[in-house]
């Protein structure tokens, strides 16, 4: 697959973002970011949650997408 490109919305410049290798279920990206399924799942439905694909009736996640939405969500403490 090729790298599809996102807006940073900090700098308006595209991130490159690599999708390829394996997609993690709901609940193995859940606790790929330290959340319980129905969490990501709610997120997923309010749309503050991470880029997610259809493989057939599943929804999946890859880890690239995963860890862009965690960079977004942390702040320092």
């Amino acid at each position: 697959m090729d790298a599809q490109s996102t807006e940073c919305a900090q700098s308006n410049r595209p991130i490159e973002i690599d999708r390829s290798g394996p997609v993690l279920t709901t609940k193995q990206a859940a606790e790929y970011v330290g959340l319980k399924p129905q969490t990501l799942r709610r997120f997923k439905c309010e749309g503050i949650g991470p880029d997610s694909f259809k493989q057939g009736r599943l929804n999946v996640y890859y880890p690239a997408d995963l860890d862009l939405w965690l960079q977004k969500r942390l702040v320092a403490a």
